[in-house]
């Protein structure tokens, strides 16, 4: 994504950037990079970091909002909706407006990047599963232990949506336990699916990638990630 951004010059829009980690990383090459979220919890750990890295301060701006509906003064080189940001509009509409807000934010010869999981296989009620461990690490900042779990207890296979659950298990040195959870809801796509929402919308896709060293979808089969240029 670095060297697209090098060909394309000018400034990066990141959609669903959440807590930062992929605006921080291309602001720490110096690029000017803008993040937009609609969750203001991840949006202050995202201020956070930047505190944290001050000199990045006048490379990132940070933008409470919707993807769906978004409106700046300027247009950019690179608008990227990395790892399932895109999924989490499901109606429509939403995604329907999203692409337009897009579309209306790129520079006439910008690079729009989208990236979805790809279904290993014709999705069904047996994708629903148990809770299960993720990972389980110690926090090198606070010393804590962490259990990452997951599960799926539903899918809407008319809709194409499916609702996993993450939980966080955190222990601290005294041994107390706390558990957070987060609930999400994504749209799932098939790759003609995918190929057919984005040709709509007014883009030709230029480059298509299976992972995200660049393998191609045929070698790689876990990700759908679609390099987009305007029509």
């Amino acid at each position: 994504m670095l060297n697209m951004q090098k060909k394309c010059g000018g400034e990066v829009l990141e959609l669903g950037c959440g807590t930062g980690r992929v605006s921080l990383a291309l602001a720490r090459q110096g690029i000017n990079v803008t993040g937009l979220d609609l969750s203001n919890p991840m949006l202050e750990i995202f201020r956070e970091r930047v505190e944290e890295e001050h000199s990045l301060k006048d490379n990132i701006t940070i933008v409470h909002g919707n993807m769906a509906d978004f409106h700046f003064d300027k247009r950019f080189s690179l608008i990227i909706a990395p790892f399932r940001a895109f999924q989490a509009l499901t109606d429509n509409i939403d995604i329907e407006n999203a692409l337009k807000c897009i579309k209306a934010h790129l520079t006439d010869e910008g690079v729009f990047i989208v990236n979805v999981f790809k279904p290993f296989d014709v999705m069904d009620e047996s994708w629903c599963y148990g809770e299960t461990v993720q990972w389980e690490r110690v926090d090198e900042k606070t010393g804590n232990y962490v259990v990452k779990k997951h599960w799926g207890d539903k899918i809407d296979v008319k809709n194409q949506v499916i609702y996993p659950h993450f939980a966080y298990e955190v222990t601290d040195s005294s041994g107390n336990t706390e558990r957070y959870t987060e609930d999400l809801r994504l749209k799932y796509y098939y790759e003609n699916q995918l190929a057919e929402v984005v040709t709509k919308a007014g883009f030709k896709i230029i480059e298509r990638f299976g992972w995200y060293d660049k393998r191609s979808i045929e070698e790689a089969n876990r990700e759908l990630i679609f390099v987009c240029k305007k029509m």
